[in-house]
């Protein structure tokens, strides 16, 4: 955790300038399957996206999922960092995010950091396909219970409004 720490502080410094015609927006929707707790089994879900580009390689980013569990749907927001690695068709990137969960009763958390790692495929300027792996890990499990935690499989689509 202490390396990819290190990561975000490293890139804002690195990271190039953007040009003035850069869209600065990105709209993604995502599929979600895993297992969002070891509490309950893998299930499925969906969410949608933003990302606000601050320079070359990085971006703010925020989303809103629902993914179905006992007692009522599970509602994630998240608001964190991405830090794309090469802004080449196939752009891999890290992620790490802070998530606020509902229904604490079915996940045995409600507060979580999120890290992921991913890629982009840019298959034209304003549209790309990703495929994203996450990790939960919370910060005020049930009893303390040490082996709460998650991991999801993310497929997304993202659209870059203005992209020329």
């Amino acid at each position: 955790m202490r390396f990819l720490a290190l990561i975000f502080l490293a890139l804002p410094a690195a990271a190039a300038p953007l040009s003035r015609d850069t869209p600065l927006l990105q709209l993604r929707l995502e599929g979600l399957f895993g297992q969002p707790t070891t509490l309950l089994g893998v299930r499925g879900g969906g969410g949608v996206g933003l990302g606000y580009r601050m320079t070359d390689q990085l971006w703010l980013v925020a989303d809103v999922a629902e993914r179905p569990a006992p007692g009522g749907g599970i509602t994630s927001v998240a608001a964190g960092l991405q830090a794309t690695l090469d802004s080449t068709p196939v752009a891999p990137f890290l992620e790490l995010t802070v998530v606020r969960f509902s229904n604490r009763l079915a996940l045995g958390y409600s507060l979580a950091t999120r890290t992921g790692l991913g890629a982009d495929w840019a298959f034209s300027k304003a549209m790309a396909l990703g495929l994203v792996v996450r990790t939960y890990t919370p910060f005020d499990p049930e009893g303390n219970n040490a082996t709460l935690a998650g991991l999801e499989a993310v497929v997304r689509l993202v659209f870059t409004p203005g992209a020329k």
